[in-house]
């Protein structure tokens, strides 16, 4: 059995299986009511650890995996959501008992990753469950590769950019100019990104540019 969250930082890539539901982690929004309770008693049936609240908190609890909300008493009562669909911190899944123009509009505000009607049909909820937590485990790990990526382009251009500078300032070629930057590194004890961004900082306050590479110097 998995005993730690399947959104810890040292994830892998396999997939969250049936014998991992009781690591799941699920916050259910929902008035009192009869559907809600029976959702709730099904969830823990099949493994799930569930809590519910109404009305929604201000922010959802760190350590929530999956959230169910009830959506027509969020339409219908101007209930604020806090729910960041652009990165968002849970699985969500909506329940709904009739669909209408509002409510599809809050869905796709929304982004949830499933759907449930109502009235409340056992058959598909585990199925849901499931799907919903792998996609959304999928679609994080692209999310951190993305902005990895971004984050060496990033690194690439200051490099390159505080390179183009030493060259001006100190008519070296770009070989010693990086060389420039990787010495400053190792004498520093410091990344070369670090270096460059120091050099490009400087750049842009002092007034000489044969200054800046006398800094980078150092």
């Amino acid at each position: 059995m998995v005993s730690r969250s399947p959104y810890s930082p040292n994830e892998r890539s396999a997939p969250i299986l049936i014998k991992d539901l009781r690591t799941l982690r699920v916050l259910l929004l929902q008035p009192k009511n009869g559907e809600g309770e029976e959702l709730c008693q099904h969830l823990k049936r099949i493994g799930c650890q569930v809590q519910s609240s109404w009305p929604p908190p201000a922010e959802i609890p760190p350590d929530t995996d999956v959230v169910f909300v009830f959506v027509r008493p969020i339409v219908e009562d101007d209930i604020v959501l806090n729910w960041n669909a652009d990165d968002p911190p849970a699985v969500l899944i909506a329940v709904v008992d009739y669909e209408n123009p509002i409510i599809v509009d809050k869905l796709l505000r929304l982004r949830a990753q499933a759907v449930i009607g109502l009235p409340l049909r056992t058959f598909g909820i585990l199925a849901n469950v499931l799907l919903s937590v792998n996609n959304h485990k999928r679609e994080k790990r692209l999310r951190l590769r993305l902005e990895r990526m971004n984050t060496k382009l990033k690194a690439h251009r200051d490099i390159d950019k505080a390179k183009s500078i030493l060259m001006a300032a100190n008519n070296m070629s770009e070989q010693v100019a990086y060389e420039t930057l990787r010495e400053q590194a190792m004498n520093k004890r410091t990344t070369i990104e670090a270096i460059a961004m120091a050099v490009i900082n400087a750049s842009d306050l002092l007034p000489g540019q044969r200054v800046i590479a006398h800094q980078a110097n150092e």
